[in-house]
């Protein structure tokens, strides 16, 4: 029996992707090697933040890849890893921490102890975690709200009851609300009052 519809390439790599059980192995050689060009386009991306250059360089990465596949191949790493130049702000922390640490895994080569201390207080910088965050409101200018409470006479007179008793006693609450209620009235549909 055919199929409707043929999965294309694309869907079976991001299928691939999102199962944490699946292996790259259970995808075709040819998907296998869309899947290596993807992600080197977005590194590129990454590193270039321009698609004409990411596509440049990818064309002399993968030898006798056009320019319309080399474009096409940085729209799909768009398109499965996210839009760099979309990123939201704790996007741009995670690309700025990630770089960083870079930085200080290569300090860390070269026994440079002072760049790997100014890597780790720079990532705490980046990521405000010495500092108050500043998306919070300034709690200072807020307007303070007085809420008034009406209550009918008889509820009141039913809370002093209970409060002048030094402590409150709910169900005393409930009978004594149940004292000063009026009985409702049950209208029939049609009839007048």
């Amino acid at each position: 029996m055919n199929s409707l519809f043929k999965v294309s390439n694309y869907d079976q790599i991001v299928a691939n992707l999102k199962d944490p059980e699946a292996d790259t192995s259970t995808l075709t050689p040819h998907q296998q090697q869309l899947l290596a060009r993807w992600n080197e386009a977005f590194t590129l991306l990454r590193n270039y933040h321009s698609t004409a250059d990411a596509a440049a360089i990818l064309m002399k990465r993968f030898p006798g890849l056009s320019r319309a596949t080399a474009y096409r191949d940085c729209a799909n790493a768009q398109s499965l890893f996210g839009d760099i130049s979309q990123s939201t702000k704790q996007g741009i922390k995670h690309l700025s921490t990630e770089i960083l640490r870079d930085a200080i895994n290569i300090a860390r080569i070269k026994n440079n102890e002072m760049g790997m201390i100014a890597g780790a207080k720079e990532i705490a910088n980046v990521n405000g975690v010495n500092q108050v965050d500043p998306d919070l409101p300034d709690f200072s200018k807020l307007e303070h709200n007085t809420y008034n409470i009406s209550m009918p006479e008889n509820a009141i007179k039913a809370l002093q009851v209970l409060i002048s008793g030094g402590q409150i006693n709910l169900g005393g609450l409930v009978n004594e609300m149940a004292n000063h209620a009026e009985d409702a009235q049950i209208v029939e549909d049609g009839e007048s009052s």
